[in-house]
C-alpha cells in the first residue's frame, strides 16, 4: 500500500481543526479567541515551512502539477496573518472559515469525479457532501450565524475524513481489480491500466 501523501496529512490536520474549533466556536465567547489565533498562526507557519522542507527531499519533484513551495509560502504568509493581526481574523472568521468551507468542497469535488471515473458507485455520496456544505454556508445568516457555523465545520472536517478514507478504500479497490500493462521507456516503468 502506497504512502500517505503529505497533502491528504495537510488536509486530516485541516479537518480535524475543523472540527475543533466549531465545538470551540460555539463554546468559547469571540473576544477570548485571540490567543487561540496567535497560536494557530505559528502552526500555520509552521506546516507551510514543513511543506517546503519535504519539498527538498522529495525525489519526484518535477511532478506535473506539484505546488508544494507555492503553496507552503502561501500556508507562511496565512499564519504571519494570523499571528500578527489576530483580531483582524476574529471580527471576521465566519467568512475566513466559510472560504476554507468552499476550498474544501472544490477538493471534495475533485474526489467525487475520481471516484466517477473510477467507476466507483461512491462518487455520489462525496460528491453531495460537496454540495451539502455549500449550501449550508448559503444559510450563514446573521441569526444563526454560531450555529450554523460550527455545524458547517463539524460537516466538513467530518466529509473531509470519510472522503479520504473511503477514496482510500476505493483506490486500493480499482488498482486490485485493474488490468496492468507495464512498459519500459528510457529506463522507467510506465505502467498502463485499463
Amino acid at each position: 500500500m502506497k504512502k500517505m501523501r503529505f497533502e491528504k496529512w495537510q488536509l486530516i490536520v485541516l479537518s480535524v481543526f475543523y472540527i475543533v474549533f466549531g465545538i470551540i466556536s460555539a463554546a468559547v465567547p469571540r473576544e477570548q479567541f485571540l490567543t487561540f489565533f496567535n497560536i494557530l498562526g505559528l502552526i500555520i507557519m509552521v506546516i507551510g515551512a514543513f511543506s517546503i522542507f519535504i519539498y527538498f527531499l522529495r525525489k519526484d519533484y518535477l511532478e506535473e502539477h506539484n505546488f508544494q513551495v507555492a503553496f507552503g509560502a502561501l500556508y507562511i504568509m496565512a499564519g504571519m496573518i494570523v499571528w500578527l493581526k489576530p483580531e483582524l481574523i476574529v471580527s471576521n472568521y465566519p467568512l475566513v472559515f466559510a472560504g476554507c468551507v468552499v476550498i474544501d468542497s472544490a477538493i471534495r469535488l475533485q474526489y467525487s469525479m475520481n471516484l466517477f471515473r473510477m467507476k466507483d458507485q461512491g462518487w455520489l455520496w462525496v460528491f453531495v457532501s460537496a454540495l451539502a456544505a455549500v449550501i449550508l454556508l448559503a444559510d450563514l445568516g446573521h441569526d444563526l450565524q454560531r450555529i450554523l457555523l460550527t455545524v458547517l465545520l463539524c460537516f466538513d472536517g467530518i466529509s473531509n475524513l470519510a472522503t479520504l478514507f473511503y477514496e482510500r478504500i476505493a483506490l486500493k479497490n480499482y488498482y486490485r481489480g485493474a488490468k496492468v500493462e507495464v512498459e519500459v521507456v528510457d529506463g522507467e516503468r510506465i505502467e498502463h491500466r485499463k
